[in-house]
Formats: structure tokens, sequence, C-alpha cells
């Protein structure tokens, strides 16, 4: 009999068989912040030019 971590592990390395896929757009920043990173956030999120100005 398989142990259940062997188990677990197996499945934790097959690919998935299924086909769900999951596309984000997703941007990428370097740590820290500064003021091109809170325009960033800004634009992201949709935010009018008068909050940003009030940051």
């Amino acid at each position: 009999m398989v142990s259940k971590s062997v188990i677990q592990e197996q499945m934790a390395k097959q690919e998935y068989k299924y086909g769900f896929v999951s596309d984000l757009d997703e941007d990428t920043a370097p740590k820290g912040l500064n003021e091109d990173i809170v325009r960033l956030i800004s634009r992201k999120k949709k935010e009018p030019d008068w909050f940003l100005e009030w940051r």
C-alpha cells in the first residue's frame, strides 16, 4: 500500500490534466515605493487625477 504522503507528492508533481488556465494581467514593479510606483498603482486602479495629486 502506498502511503498518503507519497500519493500527495505524486499528485503535486504532475501536470493539471483538466486544462484549466487562468490568464491574469500582472504588472511588476521593483521593491520600494517612489513616485513612479504610486503612479503605476493609481493608473491600475483607474483613480482620478485629483486623487493622485492629493497623495
